[in-house]
């Protein structure tokens, strides 16, 4: 087991041998403050100084160590350390070994449900999609038999609509069933998270959340297919308002991680949060807690990621909110 504790000033005061081994700490380094380095995204002291910096808890994070004699697997959690009055006086950093067998089936059994569901979606979305296309062309003509201010129209409109609500549904379920390419292209993240963040201010101000857009413009061009990854945000930022009905705060933080030429950005809100026991099933198709949702949102945005080799990871606590961390590499790997 490996264990790492440091103050709130970023300082290293706790650092067994094995956490040295995973976190590239060499014996003979002391006073370590793990604030004033950059560390790749996804390792031991990246996860501790964002639950330091950014007051974010993880839970069993996938992480592997390689050295050259062999890989070991591993999950990871951070705690925040708290004194008797509530206040954070640092962080805790506590991972533990399991076996190669049992990290392999527990990461890819999410894109392995994934493809399975997909291929049964395929073919179920393609035998929907051709009756519906004929109830829709026979909707259509009917409606011309009606005068335009013949009430009946009002009925035959919401039967047309509902009919591009199920083919919405369709569209997404092929997207989660085929493992496209995505178009790549050069793209502003910036730009896409102004864009996204400009649909949504709407609905935000009607609920008196604040948006805070924590990036900048400095952030390097990213290779990827723009319409995609903006639907991705637009999901997650959608997502974030819905869970603050009452108003709160909606922060977007964006930061480029050197060391692994990789971006983050991260959807933080302050709303009601997700039970415990619902995290480990929001990537699964059709599990939803909104009345209205497909349950499709979040698998087609891991789909999306996922292609784009990126990631999506997820912190909540009920209560106080959730962050939605999105990491994508400059380019495809």
């Amino acid at each position: 087991m490996a264990i790492i504790a440091v103050d709130q000033t970023g300082k290293i005061i706790l650092l067994n041998n094995f956490a040295r081994k995973i976190s590239g700490v060499s014996p003979g380094e002391s006073q370590i403050n793990i604030l004033q380095n950059t560390y790749p995204t996804d390792t031991p002291l990246f996860f501790l100084a964002q639950t330091l910096q950014r007051d974010e808890e993880f839970h069993e994070q996938y992480y592997n160590y390689q050295d050259a004699q062999e890989v070991v697997y591993m999950y990871l959690s951070t705690t925040k350390i708290l004194n008797e009055s509530g206040q954070q006086e640092g962080a805790l950093l506590i991972a533990c070994q399991v076996s190669e067998q049992a990290f392999l089936s527990r990461h890819l059994s999410q894109r392995g449900k994934l493809a399975m569901i997909g291929e049964l979606a395929a073919g179920t979305a393609h035998e929907i999609r051709n009756p519906l296309t004929s109830i829709k062309g026979l909707v259509q003509l009917i409606e011309q038999r009606f005068s335009q201010d013949d009430p009946a129209r009002q009925h035959i409109n919401i039967i047309l609509k509902e009919i591009e609500q199920i083919n919405s549904i369709i569209k997404e379920l092929l997207l989660l069933a085929r493992r496209t390419t995505p178009n790549l292209s050069f793209a502003s993240l910036p730009a896409m998270l102004d864009q996204v963040l400009l649909l949504v201010e709407g609905e935000a101000n009607i609920k008196g959340i604040k948006i805070i857009k924590d990036y900048n413009d400095q952030l390097p061009l990213m290779i990827l297919d723009e319409d995609q990854i903006k639907q991705v945000f637009l999901h997650l930022a959608t997502n974030a308002i819905y869970a603050m009905p009452t108003g709160g705060e909606f922060r977007v933080f964006a930061q480029y991680i050197e060391n692994n030429k990789a971006i983050s950005v991260s959807f933080i809100d302050t709303g009601i949060g997700i039970n415990k026991e619902n995290i480990p099933r929001l990537f699964q198709p059709f599990f939803t807690t909104r009345p209205e949702g497909t349950g499709l949102g979040l698998p087609v945005s891991y789909q999306i990621v996922d292609n784009h080799g990126g990631k999506i990871s997820v912190y909540s606590e009920p209560g106080k909110g959730s962050s939605f961390i999105v990491t994508l590499p400059l380019a495809k790997a």
